[in-house]
């Protein structure tokens, strides 16, 4: 009958609320990163993704989310997914301006995401000033000799070493350290081990972990 369309239909909606959350009021008192109240049993998931949120100090996605929930003692991710989806519906969340695929507390400033490591370049010789500076999709062909910051070791040279910059061909550091150089020119480019070969390392030369000092001349350069 209609009347019992009606209940089962509001019944459906009181599970959809108590799933995603009727606010995330109760912790947006707590600022972004600090340490964080412990949730109360009867949280909702939305008020589990805001709390997982403010703990990691940022806009996240939906995996990150998922995760830190989960670290949280809530574990169904699917859950956790329609509670994000219904809290962006309901304005509770936002998107970020960068990626719709990130995710922070509605109505308040996103956070400026920290600074993550970079690569540290000291130009030796400058080169051609009148080439045209490598750039993102260039080939380029370099001479080498790769060291260890911390000990001063040398356990890698090459020459004429090939690839292009930014096609994943070589480390992250590489590529971002001969972006600007000039044909002929010579870097000492200082990598910092995210960039370089993380925590795996890269055979008996390079422990995991470790900071590198390249010292690069670009021999030659193709524009992409």
């Amino acid at each position: 009958s209609a009347p019992c369309r009606t209940m089962c239909a509001t019944n459906k909606k009181r599970a959809r609320d108590a799933d995603a959350g009727p606010s995330s009021e109760p912790f947006s008192k707590q600022p972004a990163g600090a340490a964080q109240k412990p949730l109360p049993k009867s949280a909702t998931i939305l008020q589990r993704v805001v709390h997982a949120l403010r703990a990691r100090g940022g806009a996240s996605s939906a995996p990150a989310i998922v995760k830190a929930v989960a670290e949280g003692g809530y574990t169904d991710g699917a859950k956790v997914r329609k509670a994000i989806k219904a809290g962006v519906t309901a304005g509770a969340l936002q998107t970020s301006a960068e990626s719709a695929a990130k995710f922070w507390v509605g109505g308040e400033p996103i956070p400026e995401a920290a600074a993550g490591p970079a690569v540290a370049t000291e130009e030796l010789s400058p080169g051609d000033a009148g080439g045209s500076p490598v750039a993102k999709g260039d080939a380029v062909a370099i001479d080498y000799t790769l060291s260890l910051l911390a000990t001063g070791e040398k356990v890698e040279a090459g020459k004429k070493f090939c690839f292009t910059v930014g096609g994943g061909d070589v480390i992250k550091g590489m590529d971002a350290g001969v972006v600007g150089m000039r044909l002929g020119g010579q870097r000492r480019v200082q990598v910092p081990w995210q960039l370089g070969y993380g925590k795996r390392g890269s055979g008996p030369g390079v422990p995991p972990c470790s900071d590198l000092v390249f010292r690069i001349k670009l021999v030659r350069h193709e524009v992409g």
